[in-house]
């Protein structure tokens, strides 16, 4: 009788120690979790950050682009970059709305494709309307003449843009047909 209290007392204290121990080891694993969704909340911010960097680089480079391109005198420039801006800037967050639809989940059914169709023309009608606020707002500045050339000189922009990230990424000729 006596072996057996002995032994129900040892289980039961196993039994305890176990208990401690997954307690103790779901302690450990919480603080594992949150240090980890610390450090992706890191990586995500200085990701973030890294885009934006990118992005001001671009948008220097274009206005530097631009300047030289257009022949902006110092009165024109000082007037024609605030206007430009406001709109690029509505503009370039439009275009990124639309390529987020591009690139979003795939459609489930006809009704989702419609619909993203339908957010995808308002999208564009809107970057009409806007560039043609802008166009309308740049003429008094510089001349039409100029406001052409723009358009022409930001398309030939975002193409130089584009090749330059393409080759970057490496992206080479495919290779020959095996036979």
């Amino acid at each position: 009788m006596k072996n057996l209290v002995i032994l129900v007392a040892f289980v039961f204290s196993l039994s305890n120690q176990a208990q401690e121990n997954l307690e103790a080891k779901k302690v450990e694993i919480e603080k594992r979790r949150a240090q980890l969704i610390e450090k992706r909340e890191e990586i995500l911010a200085a990701r973030k950050e890294m885009i934006q960097e990118k992005k001001d680089k671009i948008k220097s480079l274009k206005i530097a682009f631009i300047s030289q391109k257009l022949a902006l005198t110092s009165e024109e420039a000082e007037k024609f970059w605030p206007v430009y801006n406001k709109y690029d800037d509505k503009i370039m967050a439009l275009k990124e709305a639309q390529m987020k639809l591009r690139v979003g989940k795939k459609n489930g059914t006809d009704e989702e494709a419609l619909k993203k169709i339908e957010e995808a023309e308002a999208i564009e009608t809107e970057i009409m309307l806007l560039k043609k606020k802008m166009r309308a707002e740049l003429i008094p500045i510089i001349t039409a003449e100029k406001v052409v050339t723009l358009e022409r000189l930001e398309h030939e922009f975002h193409r130089k843009i584009l090749e330059k990230l393409k080759g970057r990424k490496g992206n080479h000729p495919p290779p020959p047909p095996r036979r």
